[in-house]
C-alpha cells in the first residue's frame, strides 16, 4: 500500500466527556487499518442531541487529555480536528466528510462509529451522500448489528467493544461520581475545571447541611433517571434537584429578606412569611440558586419555587421535581417508595400520589395549608372526573 492510499479516518462526536469506550474504538482502527491520518472531530453541536453540551474548548481538553494518558497524543497520525467548532453551528456528517475528502483527495474515507449508531444512520442527514464519498467503520457491541444496522454497507473492526454512552456517564458525574469508564486523566480536569456541576456541587455543600445535600443528591438522581422518558434534558433535571432545595437550612428571617419582592399575588408570599415561614425556601431557593450558583434557567427556577407547593399549570420539569423531592430514596415514610415504583409506570399518577400526600400531611398537621397546593389538588380532580 502506498503512502497516498493509505486511509485516512474521521471520527466524529460529542465527546462529552471522551471515555474509554472512544479510546478502544480508535486503538482498534489505528490497529486495523494504519491510517495515514486520523481525526477526532468534536462537534459544536451535534444533531439528535437533547443537551446543551460543554464548549468545544473543554471538551477538547479532555479529548486531549484522554489521548495524552492513553500514550496516542504522541503519534503523529492522530489529530484533534476544529472544523465542526469551527463553524459554530450544527454539522452534518456529509459536510465534515467533504471536507475531509478535500484534504485528502486521494485517499480511502472512513467514517468511524459504535454500532449502535448504524441503526439510525439512515436518519441522518443525506446519509447516501456520506456513503459515497466514505466507508463506514463500526466497532460491534454486543446486540449489533441489529437488522436494521445489518442493511447499511460498513467494515467492523476486528473484537467486540463494551457499551458505555456518553449520556448515561454525563448523569453519573452531574451527581457527583467518578465513572470507572472515564480516564483518570479527564475526572482530573473535569474537577479542576468544575465541569458538570462539579462547582455549583461544591459551594452546595457550603449553603445546607451533609444530609440536606445528601437528600439534594437523592432528589437529583431520581430526577435524572426519570427525564429520558418525559423528555427533559438530564442536565436541567440534575441542576433542578440538585439545587431545589438550596435555601432550605436558611433561618425564617433570612427566608423573608430572600424572597422575591415581584411574585405574582397568587403565590401569597407575604402570607406564607407569617403562616410558614418554611415554605418561602422554595422560593427564595431559586433567587439564591441565580444569584450565588449561576442558575438563572427559567424551567429550572419554576421547579425549584413550586417543588414544595406544586401548582396548576406546572411544567414538565417542576412536575418532575415536585415527584422527585417526595419519593427520593432516603425518605423515611412508606409511600415515598410506593410513589418511586410508580413513577417509571405512570408518572402522572404519581404526580397525583405526590399531591395528595402533601396535603394529607399538612391536613393532619393542622397548620396553614398554601392554597396553590389546593387548586393543584382541584384541577387534578377535574381532570380525572372528566377522564
Amino acid at each position: 500500500m502506498t503512502a497516498d492510499a493509505r486511509p485516512v479516518i474521521i471520527y466524529g462526536g460529542s465527546f462529552d466527556p471522551p471515555h474509554r469506550g472512544h479510546l478502544a474504538l480508535a486503538r482498534a482502527a489505528l490497529r486495523q487499518l494504519r491510517p495515514a491520518a486520523f481525526y477526532f472531530v468534536p462537534a459544536f453541536q451535534a444533531p439528535f442531541k437533547d443537551f446543551q453540551p460543554l464548549p468545544f474548548s473543554e471538551r477538547r481538553g479532555m479529548l486531549a487529555a484522554a489521548l495524552a494518558e492513553a500514550g496516542l497524543a504522541s503519534r503523529p497520525e492522530v489529530k484533534i480536528s476544529s472544523f465542526e467548532a469551527g463553524l459554530k453551528r450544527v454539522v452534518y456528517t456529509y459536510e465534515t466528510v467533504a471536507h475531509f475528502r478535500r484534504l485528502h483527495p486521494g485517499a480511502p474515507l472512513y467514517f468511524l462509529m459504535g454500532s449502535d449508531c448504524l441503526a439510525d444512520f439512515r436518519r441522518w442527514r443525506r446519509w447516501r451522500l456520506v456513503l459515497r464519498q466514505a466507508r463506514l467503520l463500526a466497532g460491534l457491541r454486543p446486540g449489533y448489528p441489529g437488522r436494521a444496522a445489518a442493511e447499511v454497507p460498513y467494515t467492523a473492526l476486528k473484537g467486540r467493544f463494551p457499551e458505555a454512552a456518553s449520556s448515561d456517564l454525563r448523569g453519573s458525574l452531574f451527581l457527583g461520581e467518578e465513572p470507572a469508564q472515564l480516564p483518570g486523566a479527564v475526572l482530573a480536569r473535569i474537577k479542576s475545571r468544575g465541569l458538570y456541576f462539579s462547582r455549583e456541587r461544591a459551594l452546595l455543600r457550603r449553603m445546607i447541611n451533609p444530609r440536606r445535600y445528601q437528600h439534594s443528591i437523592e432528589t437529583a438522581r431520581l430526577a435524572v433517571s426519570l427525564a429520558g422518558g418525559l423528555g427533559i434534558p438530564a442536565q436541567k433535571a440534575a441542576a433542578a434537584g440538585l439545587v431545589h432545595d438550596c435555601a432550605r437550612d436558611l433561618a425564617p428571617a433570612a427566608l423573608r429578606r430572600g424572597a422575591p419582592r415581584s411574585a405574582p399575588l397568587e403565590h401569597r408570599l407575604a402570607e406564607m412569611g407569617r403562616e410558614a415561614p418554611l415554605l418561602l425556601h422554595a422560593w427564595t431557593g431559586a433567587e439564591l440558586a441565580a444569584r450565588k450558583l449561576g442558575i438563572k434557567d427559567p424551567e429550572i427556577a419554576e421547579a425549584v419555587r413550586l417543588h414544595a407547593t406544586g401548582a396548576p399549570g406546572m411544567g414538565p420539569l417542576a412536575k418532575l421535581i415536585y415527584v422527585s423531592d417526595l419519593a427520593c430514596r432516603g425518605r423515611n415514610f412508606a409511600e415515598a417508595g410506593l410513589i418511586r415504583a410508580l413513577a417509571y409506570e405512570d408518572f402522572e399518577a404519581a404526580f397525583r400520589a405526590v399531591n395528595y400526600v402533601k396535603l394529607t400531611h399538612a391536613f393532619s398537621g393542622g397548620g396553614w395549608v398554601h392554597p396553590l397546593s389546593v387548586a393543584l389538588w382541584n384541577i387534578l380532580q377535574e381532570k380525572k372526573r372528566g377522564s
